[in-house]
């Protein structure tokens, strides 16, 4: 997986796992961590989400981040509605899942996410014993990439007039996130 789709990943708490079984699609919100270039997540060691691997390794997996909200006449005089969209970072990844076996691997896997969703500590490393039946009792999911890109909406395609326009009313709305989108829109500006 590339380098900055993991450093985008690492960003974001949660993203959405997409499975298919007997020809139905299923997908789920998932809390995730990215490690060796890996996608890895817990859960019950019963359920659709299970029987739906078992089924069938093939997933997709996708996360975004959104940023400002861009109203029609930010980018356009016309008084029409469908210059209305929403700027945003995405990432959208397939490949096969698979649930991990090995006992270190699944620990590995926990700490990450530990270390992730829990930054600032105040907890038993996992490899201490008193883990040994929760983890024993708990899936871990591995998803390896097959293919993995990174889409991004910053108006990099508008015209200058447009695009400064919708930067002259972000600067004059002002918030954080107007101010953050900005920078990316000037960052990925073809």
């Amino acid at each position: 997986m590339q380098e900055e789709i993991i450093e985008f990943l690492e960003t974001l708490e949660y993203g959405t796992l997409a499975l298919c079984n007997n020809n139905l699609p299923y997908s789920l919100p998932i809390n995730f961590v990215t490690l060796n270039g890996a996608i890895y997540f817990h859960g019950s060691k019963k359920g659709r989400k299970v029987e739906a691997i078992k089924a069938n390794q093939n997933a997709s997996f996708s996360a975004v981040k959104a940023y400002s909200i861009i109203a029609s006449y930010m980018s356009s005089i016309d008084g029409l509605a469908c210059p209305a969209t929403q700027f945003f970072k995405s990432c959208l990844i397939d490949g096969k899942i698979k649930i991990v076996q090995e006992s270190q691997e699944k620990i590995d896997a926990l700490n990450a996410l530990m270390a992730k969703l829990q930054s600032e500590g105040g907890y038993k490393d996992l490899n201490d014993p008193i883990y040994k039946k929760a983890i024993d009792a708990t899936n871990i999911f591995k998803l390896t990439p097959t293919n993995a890109k990174l889409k991004l909406k910053f108006g990099q395609k508008l015209s200058d007039e447009r695009f400064n326009m919708i930067i002259k009313h972000l600067e004059q709305r002002g918030t954080k996130e107007d101010l953050e989108t900005i920078k990316l829109m000037k960052e990925h500006r073809c």
